[in-house]
């Protein structure tokens, strides 16, 4: 199987060039770090619990899915500087349960394959000074493990995206796009519970819940100044209300992470929500657009902090000038996340945060400096969030937001638009507005 990748480019013609940029960088990095091969492991089941015999899906140590989209018990890859990497399958035949088959077939060539009976797979493993990489520790095959120079090398590796794994990431947003422009239907068709609207969600993008990057957060009215609001309620809401959707969807172990945000109703407190919502998305594109090369992530962040200011005087919501509603700490208490993060095999993908932020920023989790190649979102947002917004009403900052507006929209919640973009040398490259054009 393959998919419709743009200018004909398939998974199949991509993914050597993926191996030979994992292949070229592992042996630099093991060549530094003093180890002569690396034995990544995809994960074993884990018990659910001890009373009974069922197990969480697996899901694979991330260094391995970066290599190999295989979700297989018990299954390892020997990279050897000079050597094709070899891929060591487990096979036990089990009858109480399925292996779930490999979504496309484009990778087995890349690998020589090794496939072992259950507790002989360190009869294949090389000798020599060996580091393991794993998530499951107490099991791991012989060697130096998780080393920790070793390991942020080669987290290093994943801040730039190969041209493989940025179209998995573009079949990720298209899965989740449509899951998307679903539950946007029936929000506005009807009166759906939380439960109702995420059970839609799952249904459009083809998904079980648990194949899913992350668990989705589907939040209605006050809901939605509940950053990750996943405990869904059963209630239908009538009227006037909001609905904010974040939610992802995977392709080959690489997921998108998409937000949206949307108000139902005529009311004066819906129009004025539906105002606010319009800002942040323009907001939200004029960030985008300044997106460049050599950029600091966090002045970026930094730059949305300013525009949301400015929103926020033009809607009449903040009241002083836009410096002193940044440096009073109003943007920060309606904006309290940071701009974004990476994306890739985690949801939250790493290396891309090479020193702590400013204090002020402390939540941010992209401090790198913006290069061609990366991947990573944009998600800003306004929400009334009565724990962060009481100590403005408490103090002298109080005359800098007009409480009554706030009070108009506290039953609305908050909104949060989320877009996931490639850096491209002459531009971005938007994974997400792509998406929704051809669902």
């Amino acid at each position: 199987m393959s998919f419709g990748l743009r200018s004909g480019v398939t998974l199949a013609a991509t993914y050597p060039a993926h191996l030979a940029y994992l292949q070229h960088g592992y042996e630099a990095a093991l060549a530094a770090h003093g180890f002569d091969a690396v034995v990544l492991c995809g994960g074993t089941a884990a018990s659910r619990n001890r009373f009974d015999d069922q197990f969480w899906p697996l899901v694979p140590t991330p260094a391995f899915a970066h290599w190999c989209p295989l979700v297989e018990a018990d299954a390892f890859l020997v990279i050897t500087p000079g050597k094709q990497p070899r891929l060591v399958r487990t096979l036990v035949d089990d009858f109480w349960e399925t292996t779930p088959a490999p979504e496309s077939e484009h990778f087995w060539r890349g690998f020589c394959l090794v496939e072992v009976k259950p507790g002989l797979a360190g009869d294949v493993l090389p000798g020599g000074k060996v580091a393991v990489i794993t998530r499951d520790a107490g099991t791991s095959p012989p060697g130096t493990v998780n080393p920790p120079a070793l390991l942020a090398a080669l987290d290093l590796l994943r801040t730039k995206k190969t041209a493989y794994e940025i179209e998995c990431l573009a079949e990720a947003s298209r899965r989740a796009a449509r899951g998307h422009k679903r539950t946007a239907q029936v929000f506005q068709a009807g009166a759906p519970s939380e439960l109702e609207v995420h059970l839609a969600y799952l249904a459009a993008s083809e998904q079980d819940e648990l194949w899913t990057p992350y668990k989705g957060i589907v939040a209605l009215g006050r809901h939605a100044a509940v950053l990750h609001h996943v405990a869904y309620t059963r209630e239908r809401i009538a009227g006037d209300t909001s609905l904010l959707v974040d939610a992802g969807a995977k392709c080959l172990g690489y997921g998108s992470d998409i937000t949206r945000t949307h108000v139902r109703g005529g009311g004066a407190a819906a129009r004025r929500f539906g105002d606010l919502i319009a800002h942040v998305e323009a907001l939200q594109q004029e960030v985008i657009r300044r997106i460049t090369p050599g950029l600091s992530y966090e002045d970026l962040h930094d730059d949305a902090h300013r525009l949301l200011a400015g929103a926020l005087r033009e809607l009449g919501i903040g009241r002083g000038s836009a410096d002193e509603l940044v440096a009073r700490g109003v943007t920060r208490a309606v904006f309290p996340h940071g701009l974004g993060h990476s994306l890739g095999v985690t949801v939250h993908d790493v290396g891309m945060k090479p020193r702590p932020p400013r204090a002020d920023n402390k939540f941010l989790r992209n401090t790198s400096v913006i290069e061609p190649g990366q991947v990573f979102t944009i998600e800003p947002g306004i929400y009334v969030i009565d724990a962060l917004l009481a100590p403005l009403e408490s103090d002298d900052r109080k005359a800098l937001v007009d409480w009554a507006a706030i009070a108009e929209l506290r039953p609305f919640g908050g909104i949060r638009i989320e877009d996931n973009v490639v850096v491209e040398p002459r531009g971005i490259r938007n994974l997400t507005r792509e998406a929704f054009a051809q669902a």
